[in-house]
């Protein structure tokens, strides 16, 4: 296993409940899962990393996150593949960081400084965010319930057809992290 080619990805549920030690939940049933990527001609070909594969490295599953997370942030830094985009600005009716056009966008979600980029580009200390399928992942401001409706509405409505789907469930970003968001 390249461990320089680990990386984290969202997805919408295990699969196989046995790799569970192995992945980490986010949640609205979405796990971070390891995958080892490599390219080819046709683009990157991502293999999952089993919590057998990670024994035989000598990886505990939490030291392999971590390598999995620098590597991420390493990518999201370096990359020009990543496109990462304002929509709007304050005050507009909609107003929006969306990141995209890479298998990875989703997983953005996982970046340690995502929270603090996101107040400073929203001008708002509350953002919530949507991962609706593996290449996209849209950081809003929190505003109001309406603006969230409308926001995931026209998401379902856009990523109807997405290859890989994830969830239309919202999450709060805070300086701790990343939690589920519910309506009160």
């Amino acid at each position: 296993m390249n461990l320089d080619q680990l990386y984290p990805y969202l997805v919408p549920g295990l699969l196989n409940p046995d790799w569970e030690p192995a992945c980490v939940p986010v949640g609205h049933g979405v796990w971070v899962q390891l995958f080892e990527d490599t390219t080819s001609a046709n683009g990157i070909v991502h293999a999952a990393v089993s919590p057998d594969q990670l024994a035989s490295a000598g990886l505990s599953a939490g030291d392999a996150h971590e390598q999995a997370l620098a590597n991420l942030v390493r990518f999201a830094d370096d990359s020009p593949d990543l496109s990462i985009q304002m929509l709007g600005e304050v005050g507009d009716p909609v107003h929006f960081l969306l990141y995209c056009d890479h298998p990875r966008a989703a997983a953005c979600l996982l970046l340690p400084d995502l929270y603090e980029q996101a107040c400073d580009l929203l001008k708002t200390s509350e953002v919530c965010a949507v991962v609706p399928q593996r290449e996209s992942l849209v950081v809003l401001p929190k505003r109001d319930r309406a603006y969230r409706e409308m926001m995931v509405a026209k998401l379902r409505e856009l990523e109807a057809d997405a290859r890989r789907p994830i969830s239309f469930g919202l999450f709060e970003l805070t300086a701790d992290g990343v939690s589920e968001f519910h309506e009160a």
